[in-house]
């Protein structure tokens, strides 16, 4: 059996969470199933060792490169696959990675397209690529049960729960199964100084706060910077630091607005460089340790919108790792976890009373914070990746797929393929006449 991990997202030296997770997932994979050749495919130049174990590591730098990689394997897995892999529908297997609830998010990073009818045909496109993913796919994973419900009702919408695959598992586990974003083994390294005593303005024995990740339109870094302005009128050794405003895969930086605002923010309320610090280059992978190993608390706010709702904050799956108890605001299924298993303070999006609040609470309540750590280690033995990828290391070694017979969805694919162009086209001359509208407009006015 030949299995291809088909990574969208850097894998290397710097990665974001796609690249991280198909990074795992093929190590995984490579580990449990030593009868498997395991390949990982990547979309940049390879610099880590080409081979780790039985694990094979390549580039797709191409079409017809990422092609003949496909070929060449039975089982591919990927969170977003190329249109070109129609053509391989009936002799593959495949396995669509669906760990983020895409439609939502893509809703609110199309908020950066200011054109109306250049933003609904970019989001036409993307839910129609959505679409041709789940008609492909054999079977599909997620993060949490929450996603799993939104997954199902586009399977349903689609005609793709029918009552033969029903019948076959009545619950649909093995059709959609659940596999979060998991732990890595161990625990940080620290094997150099990068935070206290190294930054200007942190000193060795201040209390630092580490949001460690993006900012995007979907967070709050507002509510967080405020917070810290209330702090500052009473603490001086509590420091704010992001870690990461530029994404190694272009979808975040100092280019989009939220982490330029929030810098703006933290100017006018004289904080900058001072109680409030941003790293704006994205931290090795190798490194993210010696910067949690630093860190006190992790912090994290969002704005109360369906992006919470489905949300699987990846960020805090390194906090569990590094075992830094958390302040954050509720509406996401980790927010829920860090409530109910008391790893730290949970508070209403946007309250900037209680968020400083909750974070005074665990610098200066020493029992409470021991508390939240000590109840880290069983968060870290539920989520390491070796426990939630079973579901997938599964299927790959031969338990067959409930989905419908292939000749049932191919009719349903091409449809969806033929539907794609007609509205793409039809989004097309909407933006055309619009952008010719407004060139006719100011040229009547000059």
């Amino acid at each position: 059996m030949r299995i291809l991990v088909f990574s969208r997202g850097v894998v290397g030296e710097t990665m974001g969470s796609s690249g991280v997770r198909a990074y795992h997932i093929a190590r995984v994979l490579a580990e449990q199933l030593p009868e498997a050749q395991v390949t990982l495919s990547i979309p940049n130049e390879v610099t880590m060792p080409v081979r780790q174990g039985a694990l094979r590591i390549v580039s797709h730098r191409n079409p017809l490169e990422s092609l003949l990689q496909m070929l060449r394997n039975d089982v591919l897995i990927s969170r977003d696959f190329p249109p070109y892999v129609t053509m391989l529908f009936f002799h593959k297997r495949f396995v669509l990675d669906l760990y983020v609830a895409f439609h939502i998010e893509w809703n609110a990073l199309s908020q950066r397209i200011t054109n109306p009818a250049r933003r609904r045909l970019w989001m036409t496109s993307r839910r129609n690529h959505i679409d041709t993913q789940l008609l492909l796919a054999d079977y599909v994973s997620c993060s949490d049960e929450r996603q799993r419900d939104f997954w199902v009702g586009c399977l349903a919408t689609l005609g793709l729960i029918t009552p033969q695959t029903y019948n076959r598992d009545t619950t649909l586990r093995r059709f959609i199964g659940v596999m979060p974003y998991g732990v890595q083994r161990g625990a940080p390294r620290h094997t150099t100084q990068v935070i206290k005593g190294v930054v200007p303005g942190i000193r060795e024995e201040d209390t630092v706060l580490i949001w460690n990740g993006s900012i995007m339109e979907w967070f709050d870094a507002g509510t967080a910077i405020r917070a810290m302005a209330e702090i500052a009128r009473v603490r001086d050794d509590v420091k704010l630091f992001f870690l990461g405003i530029e994404h190694p895969d272009f979808v975040a930086g100092m280019l989009f607005d939220p982490p330029r605002d929030a810098v703006k923010l933290s100017k006018e309320l004289g904080l900058y460089n001072s109680t409030v610090f941003f790293h704006s280059d994205w931290v090795p992978y190798a490194e993210i340790g010696s910067y949690l190993a630093e860190a006190d608390i992790g912090v994290c706010a969002s704005f109360d919108s369906m992006e919470a709702r489905y949300a699987f904050r990846t960020r805090f799956v390194d906090l569990f790792w590094a075992e830094l108890p958390i302040v954050c605001t509720r509406g996401d299924v980790l927010a829920e976890r860090v409530d109910r298993d008391e790893l730290g303070v949970v508070v209403k999006p946007g309250d900037v009373e209680a968020f400083a609040a909750g974070i005074l609470r665990l610098v200066e309540d020493k029992a409470f914070y021991q508390t939240c750590r000590a109840n880290m280690p069983a968060v870290k033995a539920d989520l390491s990746w070796e426990r939630v990828l079973a579901p997938l290391v599964a299927f790959c070694r031969g338990e067959s797929s409930i989905a419908s017979a292939k000749r049932r969805r191919f009719p349903l694919l091409l449809g969806r393929n033929a539907m794609a162009l007609l509205t793409l086209l039809e989004r097309a001359i909407e933006y055309a006449a619009t952008n010719l509208r407004q060139r006719l407009a100011a040229r009547s006015s000059s």
